[in-house]
């Protein structure tokens, strides 16, 4: 090989791998998993569905999503949709899924969410011998008593109707939910459960509804002079949808299977509160006030005032020691505030929403910034 030929070889094999490192080096390309499988997620375009989605494709899975086909229909038009309305009776919309779907083996299904118990049994009763690992989007409002601090994920569950002869039967959500794990540990011993506490990610559950907004995260947000309950032990604790979907793909590869309760450890409100200045602007001054003094002046913690819950006692202090044990990871929380804060500046760009007040005949919960003002007054006043 000659000057000339050798400058034109490394000339080319530059380009090439300018052009795809990856394949000039030999190496696969990113994100083409051997082992990928089959997922089908029951929902998706909902409140925790897209990060889920998003987590599968991101490792490499092959993803099918099962819906109505009527919720966010812009999302995800380039995966594969069967339409299927699982809320009709006697299994009907299950049934009529096209036949192509009916002997396909799916790794991996999950559920998203569910009203119905009934609709639950229906679908594994449908799908049994199909699925490989079932997962299943609870909550920790299934646990029967909050009167001690740190449950596990084997304390009593809520005490239970019978189980629901049609779709139609109504339950309050714990209850729901309960009845829905039941059915599953019925029909399976291949699921995961995930029992969540208040989960928080860039979406939220109800887009178009001001009281679905972050108060704290939006409240920081707007800087200014900012009041804040200064109570003895005062934890918060929450769930990342990022690091739940993470978990989600975590057991979905490992096999990990049973019940897990998944947030992040119960945090002292004064660190939430370092994570909250950190993701936005430094506020112009912080107003500790005591908390017997906020109720006296109508801030009632949780109705009013978020993320402070005292009664009963074990509201932000679930055990999540298995969940971790079996490879949970969650982020830094001021990245989860981060994303809360990009999901409201996108739903609300003239920042319009006014908590405390009035919006279209609706009124808005926690409490407004004139009536902060007010109490910050009487308070610096004593």
């Amino acid at each position: 090989m000659n000057k000339r030929q050798f400058i034109k070889t490394i000339g080319a094999t530059t380009t090439l791998a300018v052009v795809n490192p990856f394949n000039a080096l030999g190496l696969n390309e990113p994100f083409k998993n051997k082992n990928a499988k089959k997922v089908l997620i029951l929902g998706g375009r909902g409140f925790i569905g897209p990060s889920i989605i998003k987590t599968f494709l991101e490792n490499g899975h092959e993803v099918t999503l099962l819906n109505r086909n009527k919720t966010n229909t812009y999302l995800f038009k380039d995966l594969p949709l069967i339409i299927c309305d699982r809320e009709c009776e006697n299994r009907m919309g299950l049934k009529a899924i096209d036949k192509k779907y009916k002997g396909v083996f799916w790794d991996i299904v999950v559920d998203t969410w569910q009203k119905s118990p009934k609709a639950v049994a229906d679908f594994l009763d449908e799908f049994k011998g199909r699925i490989g690992h079932y997962h299943y989007i609870s909550t920790i409002s299934v646990y029967d008593k909050w009167d001690k601090k740190f449950i596990i994920e084997n304390e009593p569950l809520n005490p239970l109707p019978s189980f629901p002869k049609t779709i139609q039967e109504e339950f309050r959500y714990a209850i729901r939910k309960t009845l829905s794990e039941e059915a599953i540990r019925e029909r399976t011993d291949k699921y995961t459960i995930y029992r969540s506490h208040g989960m928080k990610d860039t979406r939220v559950t109800r887009p178009h509804d001001p009281n679905a907004e972050p108060f704290w995260p939006v409240r920081f947000h707007r800087g200014g002079e900012i009041l804040l309950p200064k109570v003895k032990n005062h934890h918060i604790q929450v769930t990342d949808v990022k690091s739940l979907t993470g978990f989600i793909n975590n057991c979905s590869e490992q096999k990990t299977f049973g019940e897990f309760n998944i947030a992040y450890d119960p945090t002292p409100f004064k660190d939430y509160v370092a994570s909250l200045i950190m993701a936005t602007q430094m506020p112009k001054k912080i107003h500790w006030i005591d908390g017997d003094f906020l109720i006296k002046e109508g801030l009632e913690p949780y109705k009013i005032v978020p993320l402070w819950k005292p009664n009963p006692v074990g509201s932000y202090y679930f055990n999540i020691q298995k969940a971790i044990n079996a490879g949970l990871i969650n982020r830094p929380m001021v990245d989860m505030v981060t994303d809360q804060i990009k999901g409201y500046t996108e739903r609300h760009p003239l920042d319009d929403v006014r908590f405390g007040n009035v919006m279209n005949g609706k009124q808005i919960k926690y409490y407004s910034m004139d009536k902060e003002k007010e109490v910050v007054k009487k308070w610096k006043s004593l």
